[in-house]
């Protein structure tokens, strides 16, 4: 069959998918972009102008504002590659969304926050909401990396516009690079808004932990596990500086960095307050961290773990990799939100749930001793008083698991959070598919699957080419529709149980029919989806990056990135 008879094939699938899927919610958040004249910042990469999306909330003095992720690009290879895509530019942005999440109005699902006005900042310069890079230069190749001004001005719009200057309450939130942002502008904000309390709730940021004592010196984060496998210490960004290459800042992230944290560091180590991991002691905003133990994205697309080991040895060195790991986060959890090591008082202690998953953010589902992570965070961030304040403080502890005796590993319940250890290429197709999809803008947390199957079909000869069938499509969008994804599948994937769904090399987009079901999704009704690591990025928000062997610097986007 040629390339054109399966783009028309796949086409006729995903559109027969789209007439089967019903939108749980109608659209309630309307896209506002920035306006030329904005300055400075107000653009995206490629120089479109940013935006937001806003639902105007009931109660004018409570605000949420979402951050997206979407990873970041650290070479003008990556960085070409996303700049013609959402994540680098506005064209293509939707004009509304579904507010979810703590966005959501629905007060059964989000009593404290569903009358807030709800406010989602799109993700599109590539740098974690922290450049302040708005003069494309031959240094960013041609690129604007300017999302903390972004941030800046969206802010100034909201208080001119919506009420924003007279709010009391105002909750700053984000997954992954923005979860990343979030942290790192939360005291702006705070600065910003002085008769507002201002907190920040980041899920999957903690970017990254501290080495251990027996591995690299402070201020580094662990050895990847190239190094780690030939016990031996080391990853390329300390390689680097050890040898005295220079960083450069390219995103201009140090003009939005804590003035108090460069300043406790000495001049040719400022670069680690680009990690969470220092930076923390001096943000002065409350913040509750949610970041699972063995940060998938950390573990094997930023150190490079092999997710499909290809024998034993392999394996053995993978599950010491992820019991290091976890014992790095741990550590770096408990010496700074555990024990409160902050340079400024805050009106409370901050809050920490810290589940022991192998997953790239934590699922609704996962629960530590009986708790869950959302009511706890509505909990404390007005200090109602519901849970005792030692729940706001939990990092999930675990005794080696039955037939993995030596290791200490994933251990909590919930299914997605446990490392199985295998792999293939049946799971290397969906990532790709995957991948493709968020690429293309189809996949959104929580996001109705009958948006992403009508996106898909617009991009037809793209998931062709990334391998994709209409199952793998179906079920992506179906995973997408139950999970938030942090708007990207760098680190994980969508883990399909190949006996339910049969080869997917059969899939019945290849043939004249498919088969019929009463729901409309073909034969894959039964597959089981979940999070689990994934090959492929080489993108990490740390201290770890390639080297640019010819050259006596280093980009400095190369080392903050995720």
């Amino acid at each position: 069959m040629t390339k054109m008879n399966i783009a028309l094939t796949l086409l006729s699938a995903i559109a027969y998918l789209a007439r089967g899927a019903d939108s749980a919610r109608d659209p309630d958040m309307s896209l506002v972009n920035l306006p030329e004249s904005t300055s400075p910042g107000g653009r995206c990469m490629d120089g479109t102008m940013a935006g937001y999306l806003i639902r105007d909330g009931t109660n004018p003095s409570l605000f949420v504002i979402d951050l997206k992720g979407g990873g970041a690009c650290t070479t003008q290879e990556e960085c070409d590659a996303r700049v013609n895509s959402v994540r680098g530019t506005s064209r293509d942005w939707n004009v509304d969304m579904v507010g979810l999440g703590f966005l959501s109005q629905d007060c059964d699902e989000n009593p404290d926050f569903c009358e807030a006005t709800a406010v989602h900042v799109p993700y599109c310069t590539s740098d974690t909401h922290r450049g302040t890079n708005d003069q494309p230069s031959e240094l960013s190749w041609g690129y604007y990396f300017d999302g903390h001004l972004n941030f800046v001005a969206i802010i100034e719009k909201l208080i001119a516009e919506k009420g924003l200057g007279d709010a009391t309450n105002v909750l700053l939130t984000g997954g992954s690079a923005g979860a990343v942002g979030a942290l790192f502008n939360v005291d702006w904000l705070a600065d910003r808004l002085p008769n507002a309390t201002v907190k920040t709730a980041p899920s999957a940021g903690w970017y990254s932990p501290n080495a251990l004592d027996d591995d690299l010196p402070v201020p580094h984060q662990p050895s990847d596990f190239d190094h780690f496998s030939r016990g031996e210490n080391g990853n390329p960004f300390y390689n680097s500086i050890q040898a005295g290459v220079v960083p450069v800042d390219v995103w201009k992230a140090k003009n939005s960095m804590s003035p108090d944290c460069l300043a406790a560091y000495s001049d040719d180590e400022w670069w680690s307050c680009l990690s969470a991991r220092w930076a923390y002691k001096y943000i002065k905003s409350p913040i509750y961290m949610i970041h699972t133990q063995y940060d998938s994205n950390q573990i094997f697309s930023g150190n490079q773990a092999p997710h499909a080991p290809v024998n034993d040895t392999e394996l053995d060195a993978v599950k010491r990799y992820i019991q290091m790991w976890g014992n790095a986060t741990r550590e770096s959890l408990e010496e700074t939100i555990v024990i409160d090591d902050v340079a400024f008082p805050k009106a409370h202690s901050d809050g920490i749930f810290s589940a022991s998953c192998i997953t790239h953010g934590t699922p609704g589902n996962v629960a530590i001793d009986g708790y869950y992570v959302n009511p706890l965070v509505h909990d404390w961030f007005f200090q109602n008083g519901k849970y005792d304040a030692d729940k706001y403080k939990l990092i999930e502890s675990c005794e080696p698991l039955e037939g993995n005796e030596e290791y200490v590993i994933p251990c909590n319940s919930a299914t997605a959070c446990a490392y199985k250890g295998n792999g293939g290429g049946e799971k290397e197709v969906v990532m790709r598919c995957a991948k493709r999809l968020d690429m293309e803008g189809c996949l959104q947390s929580f996001g109705p699957k009958k948006d992403c199957f009508s996106c898909a079909r617009d991009n037809t000869d793209a998931l062709v080419e990334a391998g994709c069938t209409s199952k793998i499509v179906e079920l992506v969008c179906k995973y997408a529709e139950e999970n938030d994804i942090f708007d990207e599948f760098e680190g994980r994937m969508v883990d399909v149980d190949f006996d339910e769904l049969d080869n997917p090399d059969d899939d019945c987009i290849f043939k004249s029919e498919c088969e019929d079901s009463s729901d409309g999704i073909g034969s894959s009704s039964g597959a089981v989806i979940r999070y689990a690591p994934a090959y492929g990025s080489v993108l990490m928000l740390g201290m770890i990056t390639f080297l640019v062997v010819s050259s006596p610097f280093i980009n400095l986007c190369n080392i903050i990135i995720l």
